[in-house]
């Protein structure tokens, strides 16, 4: 996954085991435990979770928990994304008449 990828999936507020997946680069059972480890530090801390059909942390806790920097990945995704458009750019002279 690249940087610019990684960042368009931390750019929420909440994360589901589809995106704990994802950044932790794990299977379902290790992204389930991982969910599981933060809700329960959640809810010991006082604080509550929404309920619903699909369980949901907050992105900044999962950052938190597996020791990411956001300002990093952040400044890696716009790096990648100049490198990106200095390689796209060609000097096609094709299209210039004489």
């Amino acid at each position: 996954m690249s940087y610019g990828e990684l960042y368009n999936v931390i750019n929420h507020a909440w994360a589901s085991l589809k995106e704990i997946q994802l950044i932790a680069q794990c299977g379902r059972k290790a992204a389930e435990n991982i969910r599981d480890n933060i809700k329960n530090d959640i809810i010991d801390s006082g604080k509550k979770l929404p309920e619903g059909k699909t369980i949901v942390v907050p992105m900044k806790n999962l950052l938190e928990y597996l020791n990411l920097d956001l300002e990093y990945i952040t400044q890696m995704a716009i790096n990648e994304q100049k490198f990106n458009l200095a390689n796209n750019r060609t000097n096609n002279y094709a299209g210039i008449s004489r």
